[in-house]
């Protein structure tokens, strides 16, 4: 007699029907994987084409960078670098997670990002831009050696635009180690490479007029030091008038507190320059420049509209320290009032050119928050220690340039 089939083994399972279960949810997980990908990359992004798709990614993220939208920065480039190995898209997305880590205070997770868009990439196009910010946030935190590794990598390798954030990086640590004509020469050769008004250009250009500054006042010895022994009847002005500087100057570089205090015999160090000035109408900026390009650049305040600072040539005329305002339809006010406009020095501009006014000067201000606007009755206005600094530069007759736009070439 047959036996009855039992109900186990009619519901047995057959091993075909697990392996087709398997593979169906393998093709689940991985659409719908994919979907979660690109959706996260925001709701307007289609599946299909994945470059795409993150390279708006990123444009929007530039965006949000800017706007210091952090969170959103992390929700829409998260996916990408944890699942996209790609030196067109990746570097650039792990540089920009990295900025907004930086800008959240997260510096451990910001440095994390940085390495691996440096390490793990070298040959991309984002490789140099990763790098320096990578290099410049090991300064800050101390790792100036590892640091300065990366930013010679740079300067040997990368494009100029790139060399001059480095050659700057380089020159604060030659400053750092008290080498300060050296320092001086690599923010000569940044602002060189340098695009010209760009962020690497602008703070090369700060630091190099502050070394240079800091290098023509001081005893220092400079390439370009020269010595004057005082003779029997000497005296500063004189002194001055003969070598083509000032005794503000010559004051400042030899530590003499009293113009009186000369003694025959006394070496004086000075600096020969032939020195001009440009003043930029339509950035409010004035640039001190010497034989070798740009000495340093200072924010003034010109002429408000109606009034305003009148383009043309023009030379420096007699200076004055403390000087007194003859201020139109109200008489002269003394050094030292607080009404006093032009506050502890004056340059007159005197016209090399027809028709130009005769009023116009660069001087003090009473109001430094005027400084970088159009608000003078036409005159250039500058901060209290920059216009003494200028002063102590610039000799009687130094030429004086006003234009609306200054070409560097």
């Amino acid at each position: 007699m047959r036996r009855q089939p039992t109900f186990k083994s009619v519901t047995r399972r057959d091993p075909s029907l697990g392996k087709i279960i398997t593979l169906l949810l393998v093709l689940f997980v991985g659409v719908y994987g994919a979907l979660w990908v690109t959706n996260t990359l925001r709701g307007h992004y289609f599946v299909g084409n994945w470059e795409s798709n993150a390279r708006a990614a990123i444009e929007d993220a530039r965006e949000l960078v800017e706007e210091q939208r952090n969170a959103e920065v992390r929700e829409l480039l998260g996916p990408i670098v944890a699942r996209v190995s790609d030196s067109r898209i990746t570097p650039e997305a792990l540089f920009l997670l990295a900025k907004a880590e930086q800008a959240t205070g997260n510096v451990e997770q910001a440095q994390a990002y940085f390495e691996r868009a440096t390490s793990e990439f070298p040959n991309s196009p984002h490789h140099p831009k990763a790098a320096l910010a990578y290099a410049r946030l090991l300064e800050e935190n101390g790792d100036t050696e590892q640091a300065l590794a990366l930013y010679g990598e740079v300067r040997d390798t990368a494009a100029p635009e790139f060399r001059a954030e480095a050659l700057t990086a380089f020159g604060r640590e030659a400053e750092r180690e008290g080498e300060l004509v050296e320092a001086r020469d690599y923010y000569a050769k940044a602002v060189e490479d340098a695009q010209w008004d760009s962020d690497a250009w602008n703070e090369a250009l700060d630091a190099l007029g502050d070394a240079n500054v800091e290098l023509i006042f001081s005893p220092q010895e400079t390439p370009e030091s020269r010595y004057y022994e005082v003779q029997s009847g000497d005296n500063l002005t004189a002194i001055g008038v003969e070598l083509n500087t000032t005794q503000g100057l010559l004051m400042r570089a030899n530590n003499i507190d009293n113009p009186a205090d000369l003694r025959v015999g006394q070496r004086l160090k000075y600096t020969p320059k032939d020195f001009r000035i440009i003043i930029e109408r339509s950035t409010k900026r004035l640039f001190l420049l010497d034989n070798d390009g740009i000495f340093k650049r200072y924010d003034v305040g010109l002429g408000r509209p109606g009034q305003e600072t009148v383009l043309g040539s023009y030379r420096v005329g007699n200076k004055q320290k403390d000087p007194t305002w003859f201020k139109p339809g109200y008489g002269p006010i003394p050094p030292n009032d607080p009404r006093n406009e032009l506050a502890t020095r004056w340059m007159p501009m005197v016209p090399e050119e027809e028709g130009l006014p005769t009023d116009l000067g660069i001087h003090g201000t009473i109001a430094p928050e005027t400084i970088g606007k159009y608000d003078s009755n036409g005159c250039v206005r500058m901060y209290t220690e920059e216009v003494e600094e200028l002063y102590d530069l610039v000799v009687r007759a130094t030429p004086v340039e006003v234009v609306e736009v200054f070409s560097p070439v």
